[in-house]
């Protein structure tokens, strides 16, 4: 029974579920990122043919956020690269038995230097190097990591031709993965890493909320925001449906102002208002790793029961 099963598995488990039900099976379904061509035949057109002629790209930070195999040799990798965005990439013959990658290589949340040619959809590995990193992320702060995972892949387009940057996204997502791994070992300390990512991608997309717009503000005061109108209010308000308000107080404000989660408070109010509105900008859809933190706490609380 799920009860008595190891927390460790479960998280492997759950873990298997987000990379191979949801990020397979919904490539094309992720709201801004269709493709610009039928992607069978871009596959195709990369596997079955040397590598085209197209600018290369030597060097480039880069982390996976999502391998699956293509065909019976490579794979295709879904990367996020500081100075080229999210890209599509095929490893040719990564999965050959006496394939040059090492298949440690192709791991999520390790810093790499990477190497790509081609045009379109999918371009063409040339090389990829481990540049040294953190220890892998475990437990909590390993679904933190596919959280923040999904989050990029469901928020940024693919880039085909004029790559655009994300650069500061980029260092905020590095940041992030290094407080996880190194310095976030309980749930408040992920859960302020998250909210600093969320903030970082919100800026990134700019949907970030106008705080300067408040002016000046009392830390015991009563602050709702409208995410469908982009709107502050000062509570009570007579011109604001309350209902559909996300509330804060003035000192959840400021926390966020000054990019300070440590307030259980602030985590809560920032959590509610972040993800309220990435869901109103980027998808109505529910994340499969907010279910999963659902399904391990309730775990946890039956096994501590």
């Amino acid at each position: 029974m799920v009860a008595c099963t190891p927390l460790k598995s479960v998280i492997n488990k759950c873990v298997n579920h987000v990379a191979s039900h949801h990020l397979n099976n919904n490539l094309e379904d992720l709201p801004i990122a269709s493709l610009d061509a039928p992607l069978a035949k871009a596959l195709s057109k990369v596997v079955g043919s040397s590598t085209r002629a197209g600018a290369k790209i030597l060097h480039q930070p880069a982390y996976i956020l999502h391998s699956q195999p293509y065909s019976e040799t490579s794979l295709l990798l879904d990367v996020f690269t500081r100075n080229h965005g999210r890209l599509l990439v095929m490893a040719k013959g990564a999965l050959r038995p006496y394939t040059r990658w090492r298949a440690s290589i192709f791991q999520t949340f390790q810093t790499l230097s990477m190497g790509f040619s081609g045009k379109g959809a999918v371009r063409t590995l040339l090389d990829a190097e481990w540049v040294g990193g953190i220890p892998m992320l475990q437990g909590g702060a390993l679904i933190s990591g596919y959280y923040m995972n999904e989050w990029l892949m469901r928020a940024l387009a693919r880039e085909y031709s004029s790559d655009h940057a994300h650069a500061g996204l980029f260092d905020a997502y590095q940041h992030g993965l290094a407080d996880l791994s190194l310095n976030a070992h309980t749930a408040s300390e992920q859960a302020q890493v998250l909210r600093r990512f969320e903030l970082a991608l919100l800026s990134e997309l700019g949907f970030a909320p106008d705080l300067a717009a408040l002016g000046e503000i009392a830390v015991d005061a009563s602050i709702g925001y409208d995410v469908a109108q982009q709107r502050w209010f000062h509570l009570p308000s007579t011109t604001a449906n309350e209902d559909a308000l996300i509330c804060l107080m003035g000192q959840t404000v400021l926390d966020i102002r000054a990019g300070v989660f440590e307030s259980p408070r602030t985590q809560t109010e920032a959590k509610a208002l972040f993800q309220a509105m990435l869901m109103q900008h980027v998808t109505d859809k529910p994340l499969f790793t907010r279910q999963i933190l659902r399904e391990l706490k309730q775990l946890q609380t039956k096994d501590t029961a």
